[in-house]
């Protein structure tokens, strides 16, 4: 068989309901590519064989499985849906998962996976999985048995493809089991080339070997027992599993101290015949016993079926195993759909071997090909109920599986469930050969020992404590760092004059070289080179799919990681593997800052508002005119005054002193007159009540106000900034800040890339049309530092969208007239970017998050952004506190000199009034006297008056007076 070809196979799945036979058709993908020939061969064989099972494997023997099958690749999957089949079934690798995944999402149809699932285990899915694995994940149990050995450290060999997820997974699930228990990974990736398995391990037996001759050394006390290897590996199928295992027993320096796991199921005891005299240590899990006699009559039969291919004695591989129960899961999930919706519910769906799908011919996951016009994109119809109908299957070994019992959790399409069994190999005390343990294991309940579930006694960890987070050791000791000068995070250094020229690392500082230097203390053997990308570019796609910048050193090889203000999207996670963001930012508006509040001559009114003044003033003149009222209806504010022998009644609350009392209250001020009547008094209390809280009020303001010196932004938000036009605002053109805009869903981003959009285009037109020929009008700037001197000569009418992280930087250096407003638009990373596949990966995630625990990286902000600031930061309010000076209380002077003045002025007419009004009286007076004795009867009345005259002047001239007798 050729290794590049792929396979496709059609089968037809029949089941007799009543007297009618109905054909299912499916489809099984074979890439040879991927596996072995012998494997793949087995597959094959399995998959034609299930025409003889049918008879056993489905109830009252009514099916059975035509089978033929065609060469093609596996991306024809589409083409085969023009003629249709009910569900896949696939053994996917990382290299084709992510196809059937889409395909399987976007058309609704499932596939029956018979290789562990690819997908994240802890990645949120839908409620209706369309990807089922038969194969079950092992890193619940490797965790179990990491836990149930106490190893604090491993040594993790994998493939490169599937290290990150499973790490997540295992890290999860420890996490959610012990969350205080410590676990420390050593990452290597397996060569790519089987051939190259021999060497990859002398050379790891000779590292190890090494460094405890090393620790010896350094250690004060003599090391007799060697520090314990634990080494996981995971490769992918079986033909490189059992290439390593070869390449293992032929290895030097294997000696007992070493413990390797193999965490797929893809190893039998029989692929352990070498190592039954050997010294190292081995741990292989099984997910069914091929000695098991069910299993070799199930053997035989095959062997019957199938004579050409395989020996009575050869065993059937993993695959093939899970490849059979696979279409058990197939016809079983047929039949509970047709029980659930009805057993004609497929009767349409295929004549004449051609699928009907909505009354339509066929399924076309490329809309283009669809010769139907009409016809909008569908999806498969039957799919979703298939899925669910998957979801509820439960299969056991009664029901013919190979594999034990088969159930998918409802939410992730995994196996779950599961039992397994652990055969370990031990080196042998007193004699040459090994002692082989087994016992068993189930999901969800641990370690069963002689039907009991093991429980994990507490065991003192033995192992060396090691310098730094994780021990890492990489193939290529010293790195190439590829970065880009972009303050603070790296720059050159400043060179004094006589000072001996920089060199290397040493040109460079900043908060990534910080970062760098701390990661070179916490994983052991990182030494690196600094170097700056060409044209200072991050990285972007070109048109022919290249990258340039950082991420296209990465893809050459010529960087092997890039430390950076380097933003995690999707595009760039698609080419490179970043490590956890060691800082989070987001897009944030940079505005000019305001200039100080100028204050005027009435500052001192400003801490109330004009209609708290005008209802104020309202006030008193409603309470002096209710405080009149009051007092001249009440009997009980009437005074009786005995004067010069007569008795006269007085009210001293006239509108005058009404006026005086309420005005003296409000400022707190006593008078000589006070309320005699419960009604005057109600009023008056009341007054001073009132009073009492604005007085306090005021006072508090007026203390904020004046002594604090407030610069209040044109804008505050976001939304602010999008609800007006005086203000234009923009981003760098090309970068990640403008594609966040034009990708956006959300409606106030769309109109604010809209706004920039249009604004653009008026101004170049404006431009054609010779009315402006600059070009520093347009919003849009070429880079960082143009936008940032756009925002300073702007007068405040551009605001800058840029990270968060430049703009604290340029707002807390001179000349400190930037500022940030609002909250950040989104939220973004910076990580760490490596080529995919790179083992420094994990040792990088493991080392950020410790920093980060410590607090290691909150110092670096401080250090870089605020502890070397140069502006004044001032109060947390947004105000900065300082003396009451002349300016802002100046009003109060005026307001006094004014008074001044005015009493002056009156006093001057009240003066020459009294005067005029006396000089009037001397004249009358003295006309009188002039005149003529009149009769007898005229000079009495003269007289009369002129004493009635003489009283009332007396009497207005003795209010002033003390009254002489109360009653």
């Amino acid at each position: 068989m050729n290794r590049k070809q792929c396979l496709l196979f059609i089968l037809l799945l029949t089941t007799r309901i009543g007297e009618t036979s109905k054909k299912f058709p499916l489809r099984a993908f074979v890439a040879s590519t991927d596996i072995d020939n012998d494997t793949a061969h087995a597959i094959i064989e399995m998959l034609i064989s299930m025409s003889f099972w049918g008879q056993e494997t489905f109830r009252n023997g009514n099916g059975h499985f035509d089978v033929e099958f065609e060469s093609n690749h596996v991306l024809s999957v589409c083409d085969e849906m023009k003629l249709g089949y009910m569900l896949m079934l696939a053994g996917t690798n990382f290299k084709n998962y992510g196809i059937y995944e889409d395909i399987a999402n976007h058309m609704k149809m499932p596939l029956i996976d018979w290789e562990p699932s690819k997908s994240d285990y802890i990645a949120n899915r839908s409620n209706i999985p369309m990807i089922f694995s038969v194969a079950p994940s092992a890193e619940q149990l490797l965790v179990d048995y990491i836990q149930y050995k106490c190893w604090r450290d491993i040594v993790y060999i994998h493939d490169g493809k599937n290290a990150d997820r499973t790490l997540r997974t295992m890290f999860s699930y420890l996490h959610r089991k012990s969350p205080k228990y410590q676990l420390f990974v050593d990452n290597y990736v397996a060569p790519p080339d089987e051939e190259m398995f021999k060497e990859f391990l002398n050379e790891f037996h000779r590292r190890i070997s090494t460094q405890h001759t090393l620790r010896s050394n350094d250690s004060s006390e003599e090391i007799d027992e060697p520090t314990p290897v634990n080494v996981i590996v995971d490769l992918e199928g079986s033909y490189r599993t059992r290439a390593f295992l070869r390449a293992l027993e032929e290895s030097v320096l294997v000696k007992k101290e070493y413990h390797y796991v193999f965490s797929n199921f893809e190893v039998d005891e029989s692929d352990l015949t070498g190592f039954h005299f050997s010294l190292i240590n081995i741990t292989i899990f099984r997910i069914f016993d091929k000695n098991d006699k069910k299993f070799l009559r199930t053997r035989a039969e095959f062997h019957d079926v199938y004579r050409g291919g395989f020996s009575n004695t050869d065993s059937i591989p993993t695959a093939a195993a899970f490849a059979h129960d696979a279409i058990l899961v197939a016809g079983k999930a047929l039949q509970i759909a047709m029980d659930e919706h009805g057993k004609g519910i497929f009767d349409k769906s295929f004549v004449r071997h051609q699928l009907f799908n909505r009354g339509k011919k066929g399924l076309y996951c490329r809309p283009h090909e669809d010769q139907t016009e009409t016809r909008q994109f569908e999806s498969f119809e039957h799919g979703l109920k298939i899925a669910e109908a998957i979801k509820k299957v439960v299969l056991t070994e009664q029901d013919g599986t190979l594999t034990g019992r088969i159930q998918f959790d409802k939410v992730t399409g995994r196996r779950t469930n599961f039992s397994a069994e652990i055969v370990e190999i031990k080196p042998g005390v007193n004699s040459l050969n090994s002692i082989w343990e087994r016992f068993q294991w189930a999901q969800d309940e641990g370690f069963l020992l002689g039907g009991e579930k093991y429980v994990q006694e507490r065991k003192k960890d033995s192992s060396q404590t090691r310098k730094g987070i994780l021990p890492s050791k990489p193939w290529k000791l010293r790195f190439n760092v590829v970065t880009v000068l972009v303050k603070p995070f790296v720059m050159l250094k400043r060179r004094n004059p006589g000072e001996p020229e920089l060199k290397g690392n040493d040109r460079f500082e900043g908060y990534c070289i910080d970062l760098l230097n701390l990661l070179a203390k916490n994983i052991t053997g990182f030494e690196y080179d600094v170097f700056i990308s060409d044209g200072n570019k991050y990285g972007s796609r070109q048109a022919d799919g290249s990258w340039d910048g950082m991420i296209g050193y990465l893809l050459n090889e010529t960087a092997d990681v890039a430390v950076a203000p380097l933003t995690i999207t999707q595009e760039r996670e698609r080419a490179v593997d970043f490590s956890k963001p060691f800082m989070t930012t987001g897009i944030s508006i940079m505005i000019k800052k305001p200039e100080k509040q100028e204050f005027n001559i009435f500052s001192f009114m400003e801490p109330l508002g004009m209609t708290i003044w005008i209802f104020t003033l309202s006030s008193y003149f409603g309470v002096s005119l209710t405080i009149f009222l009051v007092s001249w209806f009440s009997p009980y504010e009437k005074r009786i005054e005995f004067k010069r022998g007569e008795f006269t009644v007085t009210n001293e609350f006239t509108l005058y002193n009404s006026l005086w009392f309420t005005l003296a209250a409000f400022m707190q001020q006593g008078t000589d007159i006070l309320p005699r009547a419960v009604s005057g008094r109600i009023a008056s209390s009341c007054w001073w009540f009132f009073t009492l809280i604005i007085v306090s009020s005021y006072t508090a303001n007026l203390a904020a106000f004046l002594t604090l010196e407030r610069m209040t932004p044109p804008i505050e938000s976001v939304e602010d900034l999008a609800n007006q036009n005086k203000i234009l605002y923009g981003v760098v053109e090309g970068g990640s800040t403008a594609a966040f805009f034009e990708d956006s869903i959300v409606p106030l981003y769309k109109k604010m890339w809209n706004f920039m959009v249009s604004t653009t285009q008026k101004q170049m037109e404006l431009e054609k049309q010779s009315i402006s020929n600059s070009t520093s009008n347009r919003i849009f700037v070429s880079s960082y530092a143009d936008g940032i001197e756009k925002v300073r000569t702007s007068k405040g009418k551009y605001a800058f969208l840029l990270e968060e992280t430049t703009n604290n930087y340029e707002s807390g250096r001179r000349p400190c007239d930037t500022m940030k407003v609002g909250q950040n638009l989104n939220t973004l990373g910076y990580g760490i970017a490596s080529k995919i596949g790179n083992p420094l990966r994990v040792s990088l995630n493991l080392a950020i998050l410790y920093l980060s625990e410590k607090g290691e990286l909150k110092k670096l902000e401080n250090k870089w952004w605020y502890d070397r600031g140069q502006c004044d930061t001032g109060t947390s309010d947004g105000g900065t506190s300082s003396s009451l000076n002349l300016s802002k209380v100046a009003g109060i002077f005026y307001i006094l000199l004014a008074g001044m003045v005015l009493s002056m002025c009156t006093a001057l007419v009240e003066f020459l009034f009294r005067k005029n009004k006396e000089n009037r009286e001397k004249e009358r007076n003295r006309m009188r006297n002039s005149r003529p004795q009149k009769p007898g009867i005229i000079a009495s009345c003269e007289r009369a008056k002129q004493k009635q005259h003489q009283n009332r002047r007396t009497k207005s001239e003795e209010v002033s007076t003390p009254r002489s007798t109360l009653f």
